[in-house]
């Protein structure tokens, strides 16, 4: 019993310790094998366990990580800096992997000294490594939002050569995002603004859906799960509602873009052209999209296939199937009916 729940407790940590919400907190523990500790140095505001500072253009900041072994063999911790995103449900992203930078992101502080270093360390050894930030953001007004993700590679491979009864399959299960918020100039004049780029068609779990492209192009955040979204469907140039869905307590990362997911449900998705109508609202402002699009026959198949809901149409097979029928034994009747015309002029 002992062993489960030591297991328990060690998925909570690990969830707590990626799964961030707000640019102001990043859980520190060395339950999953080791420890990560940002330094708190000249600039760093709040408990030192993430980085909020306050730069300027054109200068230089060190930023300290202190790096535990807490096993009794020697362990790998890659160290990687990333620019937070959005997820599909709204919540802001700390660890996101992705190499690929939103359109609008004008300055990315990953390309500004941060590199991503491996450290090895002895059994129960400590490491402290430095990344700069060389600030290079001129006449820029706004945040720069992101993380130091860490992960040992050592104790995944150990964790999955492991002999275990679980099933449960779990890569870089043993990993933390220390928050990074960096503001430069007047984070004042930077307020959040969003635009909808597109709608596409896909799937939410095995339901057709749509995404609808959300965008928040200005170097600022919304948090506190202050957004709430209402989207609308509806068939072209009419009132009638195909689907809709809304969300409360969601956030938005600076510069990102996210699809926010309104699904068919168990509804088989019918190809044509439709509207979007989409309410983003905040304790500041409201906006209000409207985006045209079509659902082409060849999508709407696609993943009506996928959802065990739909029922399928296979009239059109029967037809062809009778059609083909039809033509055999019409085939037939006039090659014996042509066969009989001639043994009967002979």
């Amino acid at each position: 019993m002992n062993k489960w729940l030591q297991r328990l407790v060690l998925l909570l940590t690990m969830v707590c310790g990626i799964c961030l919400v707000k640019p102001v907190h990043a859980e520190i523990t060395g339950a999953a094998g080791f420890s990560v500790e940002p330094i708190d140095n000249q600039g760093n505001t709040g408990q030192g366990s993430y980085f909020l500072k306050n730069v300027q253009d054109g200068t230089s900041y060190p930023l300290q990580l202190k790096l535990t072994n807490n096993k009794k063999y020697s362990i790998k911790i890659v160290v990687k800096p990333t620019v937070a995103g959005t997820t599909s449900q709204g919540q802001i992203n700390y660890s996101n992997l992705s190499t690929k930078r939103d359109d609008s992101l004008k300055y990315d502080w990953t390309k500004m000294g941060p590199t991503k270093q491996t450290v090895k360390l002895a059994p129960h050894a400590s490491q402290t490594i430095t990344e700069t930030l060389n600030v290079k953001a001129p006449n820029f007004n706004g945040v720069m939002l992101g993380s130091f993700y860490l992960y040992s590679p050592t104790i995944d491979n150990h964790t999955k050569h492991k002999k275990s009864k679980s099933t449960v399959s779990l890569n870089n299960v043993y990993s933390y995002s220390v928050s990074s918020l960096f503001k430069v100039g007047n984070v004042d004049q930077a307020q959040p603004d969003l635009r909808l780029n597109r709608v596409r068609t896909g799937l939410v779990g095995t339901q057709p859906a749509v995404y609808l492209d959300l965008q928040n192009f200005k170097p600022k955040y919304i948090t506190n799960d202050d957004m709430r979204v209402n989207a609308k469907i509806y068939t072209a140039n009419s009132n009638k509602l195909v689907v809709h869905r809304s969300q409360k307590q969601m956030n938005f990362a600076p510069n990102s873009t996210f699809g926010y997911p309104v699904s068919w449900g168990n509804m088989p998705m019918k190809a044509g052209n439709y509207q979007a109508r989409v309410w983003v609202k905040t304790s500041a402002r409201s906006w209000y999209f409207k985006k045209n699009f079509t659902i082409s026959p060849k999508d709407a198949n696609k993943y009506n296939r996928n959802n065990p809901y739909t029922k399928r149409n296979y009239w059109p097979f029967i037809i062809l199937i009778i059609v083909i029928l039809v033509l055999l034994i019409g085939g037939l009747f006039y090659w014996f009916y042509k066969r009989g015309q001639k043994q009967a002029s002979k």
